[in-house]
């Protein structure tokens, strides 16, 4: 299918103020973000790899966040930039219809729409999970090991304890080593290595290399009493990572738990009410912020082609009040159904439901009576 050249015309305007609109509010969140991280980490042993990793991880999150306001900021500049030319008195002088004019923009409110349902639901949640894992990683990550003797250390999985430890050699005796790993919250199994003695480095970025001599290795499943592996060893080495590789090693927010996820937790029925409703509200929340690009759409098309005088300004300032408002009617709606459970998922979908009747109200009122 060809698209006409007015069309073609108005997608390169419209895309070029999307793409500056992106720019600057994606710019602003991965800021917000970063000095949070650098926070975080500054006090707890900074690290360039793990912020560069939790910072790229983030940046389907910040998309999700970013795009909405970008587009409804691009309705409106680059209407109001094509109003205040004439352009669009010109379009309808030729035989245009608002219809065919703003169709272009339309289609790209849908394609929005669709990348912010897969990145909600499924892209975004994997990627805030990897990039809050780094983001503990370097705030609990060891830069300097200095193990004390009789106490229990917490790296990782894994939980170190030597009776005795020598700083200068970086030696150890009387050494236990316990891993517990969890599956959905579950647990699995553990290991336990305890050795007469060992020696301990560290390798940068990376985590602790343990090497030990003279001890016994078990390992035992939850799931299966009669499961169990043993075994002596004179020599044994291993690497306890800094970054954490279990899915269970801590507990999750359901915002780091794909849809699918949370839909499989709750057909399972072992949560409680209160955990439940969480992550229901937290589902319908996705799929109502994804209609987020056509319902500014329906209220910025409108608003963007009736302002010849006010040009950029007036959509600069007007696409504020609008977010202002409706995401404000958004984060209300979500308080009120955890508070009250029957308004849900109805009052989940009430702003994007009054924002496309007040769009569709004003597409009749300012476009097809002109």
């Amino acid at each position: 299918m060809r698209i006409p050249i007015s069309q073609k015309y108005i997608l390169q305007v419209f895309s070029r103020f999307l793409a500056l609109s992106l720019f600057v509010f994606a710019s602003i969140f991965v800021m917000v973000n970063f000095v949070q991280i650098v926070i975080q980490g500054a006090l707890s042993g900074f690290s360039f790899y793990f912020l560069f990793k939790s910072i790229v991880y983030l940046l389907p999150n910040i998309l999700s966040m970013s795009l909405p306001l970008s587009f409804l900021m691009a309705v409106l500049l680059s209407l109001g930039q094509l109003s205040q030319d004439g352009e669009i008195v010109a379009l309808r002088a030729g035989g245009f219809s608002f219809t065919e004019i703003l169709a272009v923009i339309f289609w790209a409110s849908i394609a929005a729409s669709v990348v912010l349902l897969a990145v909600n639901n499924w892209f975004g949640p994997k990627t805030l999970k990897r990039s809050t894992d780094y983001t503990l990683s370097m705030i609990n990550r060891v830069t300097r090991v200095e193990l004390k003797p009789r106490t229990f250390q917490k790296v990782s999985d894994w939980v170190i304890y030597s009776d005795e430890v020598d700083a200068l050699s970086s030696g150890l005796k009387g050494v236990k080593l316990i891993r517990r790993v969890n599956v959905n919250d579950d647990p699995a199994f553990v290991t336990k290595i305890n050795a007469k003695e060992g020696n301990y480095s560290v390798l940068r970025e990376r985590g602790i290399s343990i090497e030990l001599r003279d001890g016994q290795f078990s390992q035992t499943d939850y799931n299966d009493d009669n499961k169990i592996i043993y075994g002596d060893f004179s020599s044994y080495r291993t690497i306890i990572p800094f970054f954490s590789g279990s899915a269970g090693s801590r507990k999750l927010s359901p915002r780091e738990i794909s849809s699918a996820g949370l839909l499989r937790q709750i057909s399972k029925g072992a949560l409680d009410a209160e955990t439940g409703a969480k992550y229901r509200i937290e589902i319908a929340s996705r799929f109502a912020m994804a209609l987020t690009p056509l319902v500014f759409f329906l209220i910025g098309a409108p608003l963007g082609v009736v302002l010849e005088k006010k040009g950029r300004s007036a959509g600069f300032a007007v696409s504020l009040v609008i977010i202002f408002f409706y995401y404000g009617l958004s984060i209300t709606s979500m308080v009120l159904t955890r508070k009250y459970a029957w308004l849900f998922p109805w009052a989940m979908f009430a702003p994007a439901a009054a924002g496309a009747a007040l769009g569709l109200w004003m597409w009749r009122k300012r476009l097809y009576a002109r």
